[in-house]
């Protein structure tokens, strides 16, 4: 056979082989096309009538912009469990503690062994430390307010000294609970600011103690030179040191005290006195002190 003939014989079942390639390829394209399309009718038409039985799916925008207002207000406002924890986290969240609202407190880290409850992991730690008892109130309200879930299992607490008496040595035990699948992780909860109200007083110190005189007592009447020499349902009639006729009603100021009420009943007068650190009620009787 010629060789120009056998050449155009070969080209000739080439071009019918990539021509029947085509068709297949064309076919299976557009099977494949009917099948995606297919599917794509179907998930349209059930996304449809899930649309139908719960109209909230077409306010998608709503329900996340909702969400993400639920996770921020989590955030805020309640205990946050960690996804994971140890101990250079927790120790660098303490530090971080004391730097920004307690610079003054000092503590030693202790690594305890730690635990589960309910299904859910915690590591303990132990500080042991001393400072001012309010830069320790203030450190202990920070712990149990700031988001992530730090317990304060335990604490004890004592004066470090007489000559200190605003300083304390304490001790606790912190669990920090944990959880790898739902827990959030410490570098997405940011720091909480709040209003805080410091001790009212040192319970290290005590509070009662000998009579003290104060000079802005002195315009007040004093009622234990004073004596009563007159009553009515509504006011009473004192004669202080001087001689001096001094009229009060229920609520007016005395030294260390105030006139609580009157006792028509009984004839006396009845004072709240705070000169030693607790209230004592004390009588005036129109003849004489109870």
């Amino acid at each position: 056979m010629p060789y120009a003939i056998r050449n155009s014989i070969i080209l000739g079942v080439l071009l019918v082989l990539v021509f029947l390639g085509g068709l297949l390829s064309n076919s299976q394209s557009v099977k494949r096309l009917e099948t995606i399309e297919k599917a794509y009718n179907e998930n349209k038409q059930t996304l449809e009538q899930l649309k139908r039985a719960n109209p909230d799916l077409n306010q998608t925008d709503k329900i996340i912009a909702s969400l993400d207002e639920m996770k921020k207000e989590a955030l805020e406002k309640n205990k946050i469990i960690l996804k994971n924890d140890n101990p250079s986290q927790t120790y660098q969240y303490l530090i971080d503690i004391t730097d920004s609202f307690t610079p003054d407190l000092n503590f030693d880290f202790k690594i305890l062994q730690g635990g589960q409850t309910s299904n859910l992991p915690y590591n303990s730690y132990t500080l042991n430390g001393s400072g001012n008892i309010e830069s320790l109130h203030f450190f202990i309200y920070q712990i149990e307010h700031q988001a992530p879930l730090y317990v304060i299992e335990s604490i004890r607490l004592s004066e470090t000294s007489v000559t200190l008496k605003d300083t304390v040595d304490f001790s606790m035990k912190i669990n920090v609970f944990y959880d790898k699948k739902t827990g959030t992780p410490i570098s997405e909860i940011p720091f909480r600011s709040f209003s805080y109200s410091n001790l009212t007083y040192n319970p290290f110190y005590s509070q009662i103690h000998t009579p003290i005189n104060r000079s802005e007592e002195d315009k007040y009447p004093n009622i234990h030179s004073a004596s009563l020499i007159g009553l009515t349902p509504e006011k009473i009639f004192l004669r202080d040191i001087n001689g001096q006729i001094i009229t009060l009603y229920p609520g007016s100021r005395v030294a260390y005290g105030y006139l609580k009420y009157i006792n028509w009943k009984q004839q006396c007068a009845v004072f709240i006195i705070n000169r030693i650190g607790i209230t004592q009620e004390v009588k005036l009787y129109l003849h004489g002190n109870e």
